[in-house]
């Protein structure tokens, strides 16, 4: 047991590591809920307050198109259907004011809150919105029992189909991502039968996969280029997953731990996506490693949300950011850092402000960035287990 005197770090390392058997939810107001891998300790049934099954009908109904049906222009977005559409959408328009800057941690924060407050006020769920802790099955998220297809899983692998490297063009950078162990279709449990909507569909060849992911700047809204594909036209399609071990590994706890041990937000935006020194150096990426262990769609850095896996991974983050916070919550709450522009420490970039808008389309206000900055304030009330 640590001592009193034991840094508070090494505390939450300890924590974690308690916890790397468990895959939990947060904890809203007095809500409580958590599911255990299955077979692990209990049986998992008289755990639970709330069945993980009625969190998956739940989500579903987002994306029950009679139920939930999207609320976004259809000038602006003409693909979208469903309300999980309109989520997509303003991640879409929105992608290039909130990766690799001072904005990613606060933004998805709240889009994680407004997709828990959409499944309560629309859907009728009445629990906490999970998150998805990597590190227990870090080395191979296939053992995972959210990702086995089960009942109680986020669904199964894609089908495996033979492909090579996936080729990422995104925010500047250029990205070789090797094949994962899928790369088709879901084909069981839950989100099997999801048909995504927006974003672009990769291109196949024999031997290389290359997803197409234009800048949603110049592909959004009524003046896009009417000569070229827009992530936010109609592309039917099944969702894909292609689970990598290769990069699952880097969400490992001492990873975890090492990116909790930033002094500053500068440096948590940066550790996290591998860019603290320069971009094309080689490092443990705890938020991009989330994305691209999964594959498939997760591979989108703009359509992402399109597979419910999305808010649990980013539930994850916000939570690890809440912990490093709560390391010293009194100076931490409302720590800013970063630019407003993608890979910039430039000092001729905006810095980011606590009165910078954040935008949500049509699934949330514009609020400002200081109403994102604690889980506990403004309209949101929950703190993580």
């Amino acid at each position: 047991m640590a001592s009193q005197t034991a840094p508070i770090l090494f505390q939450w390392a300890i924590r974690l590591w308690l916890d790397a058997n468990l895959f939990r939810s947060s904890i809203k107001e007095t809500d409580r809920a958590r599911y255990i891998s299955a077979g692990e300790y209990l049986d998992l049934d008289s755990l639970l307050l709330i069945t993980f099954a009625e969190i998956l009908v739940i989500v579903q109904c987002l994306y029950d198109v009679k139920r939930s049906p999207a609320k976004s222009n259809p000038s602006d977005v003409p693909g979208a259907l469903n309300r999980l559409d309109d989520f997509v959408a303003v991640h879409i328009q929105q992608s290039d004011y909130i990766h690799f800057n001072g904005n990613l941690y606060a933004w998805h924060r709240y889009l994680t809150h407004l997709y828990s407050k959409a499944l309560k006020d629309e859907c009728g769920y009445k629990g906490p919105i999970p998150y998805w802790d990597w590190v227990p099955h870090c080395r191979d998220q296939r053992k995972s029992p959210v990702f086995d297809g089960g009942r109680y899983s986020m669904g199964s692998n894609g089908r495996y189909e033979p492909h090579g490297n996936t080729t990422l063009t995104a925010f500047g950078l250029h990205l070789e991502l090797t094949p994962g162990t899928g790369g088709g279709c879901v084909y069981k449990g839950p989100f099997q039968d999801l048909t995504v909507h927006l974003g672009l569909s990769p291109t196949i060849a024999p031997a290389n996969r290359v997803v197409l992911a234009a800048l949603p700047l110049e592909n959004a809204g009524p003046t896009a280029n009417t000569s070229a594909p827009s992530a936010l036209d109609y592309n039917p399609r099944c969702l894909t997953r292609d689970i990598n071990p290769s990069w699952s590994q880097q969400s490992c706890l001492n990873n975890v731990v090492y990116l909790l041990q930033c002094p500053d937000v500068v440096c948590l935006e940066k550790r996290a996506d591998g860019w603290e020194t320069i971009p094309q150096q080689t490092q443990q990426q705890v938020h991009s490693a989330g994305h691209f262990s999964i594959g498939g769609l997760q591979n989108d850095p703009f359509a992402s949300p399109g597979d419910p896996v999305f808010y649990l991974h980013h539930a994850q983050l916000d939570r690890i950011w809440a912990i490093w916070q709560g390391q010293d919550f009194e100076n931490r709450k409302l720590a800013l850092g970063g630019t407003t522009v993608p890979f910039t420490d430039s000092p001729n970039a905006p810095l980011v402000t606590l009165q910078d808008p954040l935008s949500f389309g049509t699934v949330g206000p514009t609020i400002t960035h200081e109403q994102a900055m604690s889980t506990i304030d403004y309209d949101m009330c929950y703190i993580y287990d």
